[in-house]
């Protein structure tokens, strides 16, 4: 009985998380008129901040400490395990905890650690698509306090499930 009630509450839980994430989110698409990709994102929770590089864009959580960047470029002649190897190895606080691959497509999860002591650590989860020639790439990662992730599962679930590859 007590096993009935525990996962009941989980549930709940779960289930108001995602109800959570998507109320007041103000979910648009978005599509990159330069290389096709699209994604459907919650402008209602988050920002867009400007950047510098000009093939990538932050949106910084409006009332909270996540954060979702997209970017997209030419491969260069990269394979999906050079990308990949490239972004795990670019943050030495980053700790890897799942990866996964198909022929075109990869995604890395974990924690980034902050350097400085007692500060929450992050959870990233990064997707990168290939075009289905190979020569262009669109990725977002998502970065969110670990005390956030039941309601950045909903988020990011969404987010994966409208993520398009460039043309």
């Amino acid at each position: 009985m007590m096993k009935r009630v525990l996962a009941a509450g989980l549930i709940s839980l779960v289930l108001a998380g995602t109800s959570m994430a998507q109320t007041g989110a103000g979910w648009s698409r978005f599509e990159d008129a330069e290389t096709g990709f699209s994604v459907d994102l919650p402008f209602g929770l988050f920002q867009l901040s400007p950047t510098e590089d000009g093939q990538s864009r932050l949106f910084l959580e409006t009332d909270g400490d996540g954060q979702i960047n997209l970017y997209q470029g030419d491969a260069a002649g990269l394979t999906l395990d050079d990308f990949a190897d490239r972004l795990s190895a670019d943050d030495p606080n980053r700790e890897i905890t799942y990866r996964a691959e198909g022929e075109s497509w990869f995604v890395l999860s974990g924690f980034s650690h902050s350097e400085i002591e007692g500060v929450e650590p992050l959870i990233f989860y990064t997707k990168v698509l290939l075009s289905r020639d190979g020569q262009r790439f669109s990725g977002f990662e998502v970065s969110y306090p670990s005390s956030d992730k039941v309601r950045y599962d909903a988020i990011i679930e969404r987010i994966e499930d409208s993520f398009s590859r460039p043309r």
